[in-house]
């Protein structure tokens, strides 16, 4: 079973766990709304839909020969599960077709639950999902998979997880609270398509990074850094969070620093630092997940100290 665990690249999950949780962690703290069995189903449902998705992605590249010439190169920042864990190709597809099957089933139940929105919610992200690399869309090939998965995993994730707890759709929070975590999703994505760079220029594999040009990525990884602080502080001031909240401000040359790399405008010291980029998802005290940790427990503290701001 080992080699199965690793090819769901348990380390990427971070981002459905974070925006589910962010999205009830706001139910109970904007509406006083908390159900814990419908946390658990969404969040089962929601990372295997990333495992799903991660799988067929992998499939993808290993068929247009993408990742083929990644690891010729020497180098790989995360295993691919055909190549790397000797799975069979068919397989490692049919398993994240059967894991996006579950996420179906569990968005009909949730729809029976709190309404057909919710399902079309939730089709709509798994259409991004298989889009990513599957045709006809083949997002991720055509230099928009970036943006769409930083949509999909950041505000889409958070505003469901936020409806299906409240039965409220019009509330903008969630949108907004989860947009930095979609930014992260974007960052992280545009460190593994610098990385592959030389290999997706060769099989004609456009992303982002290939799309903008190395040099150019920088301005763009200054902009979404900025905007991740931004709208925290926007959260805030708009009382969709705590103002104590803020205190991950000072994250803020940490994910500078971790970004490094991809400001440096050059593919070979962006291979040198690939530890550095890792370190913005993987592992428990990733950026992301430090942020998690800082909105909810300031949530509860708040919860439970009316007077901290």
């Amino acid at each position: 079973m080992r080699p199965w665990l690793v090819s769901f690249s348990p380390t990427t999950l971070t981002s459905a766990f974070s925006s589910v949780t962010l999205g009830t962690a706001l139910a109970w703290y904007l509406n006083g709304i908390f159900k814990p069995i419908i946390y658990v189903i969404t969040l089962l449902a929601i990372m295997l839909a990333q495992a799903g998705v991660n799988l067929v992605h992998d499939y993808v590249d290993y068929s247009t020969g993408v990742d083929v010439l990644y690891r010729a190169s020497g180098f790989a920042h995360r295993p691919n599960p055909i190549i790397d864990l000797g799975l069979n190709p068919r397989s490692v597809r049919l398993v994240g077709y059967i894991f996006i099957s579950i996420t179906i089933a569990a968005g009909v139940y949730l729809a029976i639950v709190v309404g057909l929105p919710v399902l079309i919610l939730g089709l709509a992200g798994i259409l991004i999902g298989i889009g990513y690399s599957e045709a006809p869309l083949k997002l991720h090939y055509r230099g928009l998979g970036e943006a769409f998965a930083a949509l999909a995993m950041g505000p889409l994730v958070t505003w469901g997880s936020y409806i299906v707890q409240t039965s409220i759709y019009l509330n903008p929070a969630p949108l907004l609270v989860g947009t930095p975590n979609g930014l992260f999703t974007l960052l992280i994505l545009l460190g593994s398509g610098a990385l592959e760079l030389d290999a997706s220029r060769r099989v004609g594999k456009l992303t982002l990074v290939l799309l903008l040009g190395l040099r150019r990525v920088r301005y763009l990884v200054y902009g979404v850094v900025a905007s991740i602080y931004v709208a925290l502080v926007s959260s805030a001031l708009l009382g969709y969070i705590p103002y104590v909240s803020l205190v991950s401000l000072v994250l803020i040359p940490r994910t500078l620093r971790l970004a490094g790399p991809l400001l440096s405008g050059d593919e070979g010291e962006v291979r040198r630092r690939w530890r550095e980029l890792r370190k913005l998802w993987a592992g428990p005290f990733s950026v992301r997940l430090v942020i998690l940790a800082i909105l909810v427990a300031s949530m509860i503290l708040v919860r439970l100290i009316p007077w901290i701001p």
